[in-house]
């Protein structure tokens, strides 16, 4: 008995299933090029995800950036450090989910 990941929901399972607990997927019925579509869209999935996660990370970014640079606020204020704490958080996510893109598609 050997533990795999279901093709559609990526949640492991045990070979021996013939359904999925999880998704309820009929995966004993699937031949080898069904399996290899569905990881393809689970795989696809996930970069979307990541992909906009990137994109909230950048808004943030630079939504913290703009409002640092156009109003100007004193320096340590409660805005000031939101605004400052905006950009790092932004800026550290952009880049951890970027990472994690990369690492994906050299997955192939």
């Amino acid at each position: 008995m050997a533990i795999i990941h279901c093709p559609k929901c990526a949640k492991s399972i045990s070979d021996k299933h013939q359904q999925c607990p999880h998704c309820n997927s009929n995966i004993g019925e699937l031949n080898s090029e069904q399996v290899q579509q569905l990881q393809r869209e689970q795989r696809i999935k996930k970069q979307q995800m990541f992909m906009n996660h990137s994109f909230l990370a950048l808004i943030l970014f630079l939504g913290g950036f703009f409002c640092l640079y156009f109003l100007q606020p004193q320096k340590e204020t409660l805005q000031w450090y939101a605004y400052t704490l905006a950009i790092g958080v932004g800026c550290i996510w952009y880049l951890v989910n970027r990472v994690i893109l990369v690492t994906l598609k050299k997955k192939r």
